[in-house]
């Protein structure tokens, strides 16, 4: 078992490095648990945030408790507690895509109205939240986890880690009370932005797996598709159309992270890299930046001010964004297309045309459907 002098030291470690550390990079998860307190007394936010804090130092305990009974270097590599972790990488992706859609809706609350009421709040476990916290990749956890190898003892390992998490709560702990304290415009205000951190911290959980390339690229693709048929689904799909221009913007902020992660990994900034890929890839960048570029004036156009100073104008420059969409799958298309075979091209193409097609009206009259349809009301 360690001395008291090994845990003291692993505890001043989590204290210490949660002021800076653990504050930044998990602030915007404890920014989004206290959003959804503001309704609870003060006993019930306390039994939230204590059982958030339990499940994520129970994570931690278990964890340590592995790695001091393996204590190989099949473990301390990373095949488990590592960022390459396959089951760290999946719950990863898991809790990025909870913290968007939780962001997301705090911005937006009726975003969605297929078969769930736009204030009701799904059931949340604390414990289980924290749980889930745990296993997400941190490289200041790093520190200990070796430290939990090096006991080669379940029991010391898991004191350490443990003591490791405890010396964290405090002041992650206080700061998750406060926010649920705090009320009027200066609470709102903060929990407009816990929303927007929480999207970002759930971008940047993405971005810390191994699949970010694709679930960026994928992902840019899809918001752009609903961007595009928010307005003629109008009738079927009341609450989409409100999110268009948060669908663009989303749609290019996962298109610039694809296109900075490809060119620092894949290019390492060698851009001229480019000019001697073979056709098809070579082709693919190019359409591909070229639809990133067309973005960037919809993505600064997209505010309130932006519309009333363009007026018209403003619905001309943004149908540039079927073009772009285009674009991105002729990109996508000459990358992937390889790996798909046959049949995964031509569905895809068939779904690249087909959201062109919704926004059609004749397309809707010839399967007798037009009362479906929403029309444009000025051109776009």
């Amino acid at each position: 078992m360690p001395s008291g002098a090994e845990v003291g030291l692993i505890f001043a470690l989590g204290f210490l490095g949660s002021f800076g550390h653990c504050a930044g990079m998990c602030g915007p998860l404890v920014l989004g648990v206290a959003w959804g307190q503001k309704h609870l007394t003060w006993g019930q936010r306390w039994r939230q945030q204590v059982g958030l804090h339990l499940g994520r130092v129970l994570t931690y305990a278990g964890v340590g408790a592995l790695l001091g009974q393996a204590g190989s270097l099949l473990v301390a590599g990373g095949q488990l507690a590592g960022v390459g972790s396959g089951v760290r990488q999946g719950v990863t992706v898991a809790v990025g895509l909870l913290l968007i859609w939780s962001g997301w809706r705090s911005q937006v609350p009726n975003w969605l109205r297929w078969g769930w009421h736009p204030r009701g709040n799904p059931p949340q476990n604390p414990v289980l939240l924290g749980v889930l916290w745990g296993l997400i990749p941190c490289g200041f956890l790093y520190v200990a986890q070796l430290q939990a190898v090096a006991t080669l003892n379940p029991w010391a390992g898991a004191v350490l880690l443990g003591a490791f998490g405890l010396g964290t709560v405090p002041v992650l702990l206080g700061l998750g009370l406060w926010l649920s304290r705090v009320g009027t415009e200066r609470g709102q205000q903060l929990s407009r932005w816990a929303g927007r951190l929480t999207v970002l911290m759930g971008v940047l959980m993405l971005l810390r797996t191994d699949s970010m390339v694709d679930i960026t690229g994928y992902g840019s693709l899809l918001l752009l598709g609903l961007a595009l048929l928010a307005r003629p689904l109008q009738r079927l799909w009341g609450g989409l159309r409100p999110l268009r221009r948060h669908l663009g913007v989303g749609a290019f902020v996962l298109a610039g992270l694809h296109t900075l992660h490809m060119v620092e990994h894949s290019f390492q900034w060698d851009l001229l890299g480019i000019f001697f890929l073979p056709p098809l890839p070579f082709w693919g960048i190019i359409l591909g930046t070229l639809g990133l570029g067309l973005m960037v004036p919809l993505a600064v156009t997209s505010t309130d001010g932006w519309v009333r100073r363009l007026g018209k104008r403003w619905h001309q420059l943004h149908r540039w964004a079927i073009g772009i969409w285009f674009l991105v799958g002729a990109h996508i298309g000459l990358l992937m297309g390889a790996r798909w075979g046959i049949l995964g091209n031509v569905t895809f193409i068939l779904g690249i045309i087909l959201v062109i097609l919704l926004r059609q009206s004749w397309w809707w009259r010839w399967w007798g459907r037009e009362a479906w349809y929403e029309p444009a009301d000025v051109g776009y």
